[in-house]
């Protein structure tokens, strides 16, 4: 088989290093917008063909897509006329709604596109933060639609599975609204933690707690504003809960109501889910 990487970051480097390091049978091609990053990940041989142009991606079986998601239409455009009508698309973007609909209105055989979302990346980006055993048991989030062609989805789901992953299907709606409360609302918290730690610098560091609540804030800014803002119906409607939460919150500590504080805590704890 065929495969060419669109996109040579974290994501992207880490398909081929696993596809490398379980030494799947397929050739592997790759193409980014920085010629240097392709010519690294050559030499690193995560890549078997550098891809001078995403044109030169069209003659794969698999093309996956992973880029920034603001990327994609264009791409879609890029290789119009000259896909096949087998070849078969993924993407590993984080927000799916919106990429389901470039796909059925730029790509000709939007059918063979398959959206997807490995639940495994880190707050590190780029070619360094690239590991072979980035989707090792890993959930993958695939979201067909009524018009998938079904072949085309047991072919990413094969491949998902050939890089150690667990290929989960939902719809793209239901993964947006679930994302956005599972990591869409903690980045904003991470974020707005750091920043407040700006404005109001402290003498200790913190402990774990804090390390495990600011992790995230590490990302890359420029693509969590696209995602953000690719998602923001459902991340407003969390950060409008928490933020209801935050009142309450504030209001019991400004009452100084041990009990009334306790009863909170203890309905919003793990133990008392």
């Amino acid at each position: 088989m065929r495969l060419a990487i669109v996109g040579l970051g974290g994501i992207g480097a880490s398909v081929g290093l696993a596809c490398k390091a379980r030494g799947l049978p397929m050739s592997i091609g790759g193409y980014d917008l920085r010629p240097e990053i392709v010519q690294q990940a050559h030499a690193r041989g995560i890549i078997d063909t550098p891809c001078a142009t995403l044109e030169a991606c069209a003659e794969a079986d698999l093309l996956l897509f992973a880029t920034p998601p603001r990327a994609l239409p264009d791409c879609f455009r890029q290789l119009t006329h000259c896909l096949k009508p087998d070849t078969v698309l993924t993407d590993v973007a984080s927000v799916k709604t919106p990429i389901l609909a470039w796909a059925q209105q730029l790509l000709p055989h939007p059918q063979r596109f398959v959206g997807g979302h490995p639940i495994a990346g880190t707050e590190q980006s780029g070619l360094p933060a690239a590991r072979a055993d980035l989707f090792e048991s890993a959930p993958w989030v695939l979201t067909p639609t009524d018009q998938t062609d079904r072949d085309a989805l047991q072919q990413v789901e094969a491949f998902v599975q050939s890089l150690g992953a667990m290929p989960i299907a939902l719809s793209a709606e239901q993964h947006d609204r679930e994302f956005a409360l599972l990591s869409f609302l903690p980045h904003c918290i991470a974020f707005s933690l750091i920043a407040l730690h700006r404005q109001q610098p402290t003498s200790l560091q913190g402990g774990r707690s804090w390390r495990d609540a600011t992790r995230v804030a590490a990302s890359d800014p420029a693509l969590w504003t696209e995602l953000l803002l690719l998602n923001r119906e459902h991340t407003l409607d969390y950060l409008h809960a928490l933020t209801e939460h935050l009142r309450q919150l504030a209001q019991l500590l400004q009452q100084g109501d041990a009990d009334s504080l306790e009863a909170f805590l203890r309905s919003h704890s793990i133990q008392g889910a």
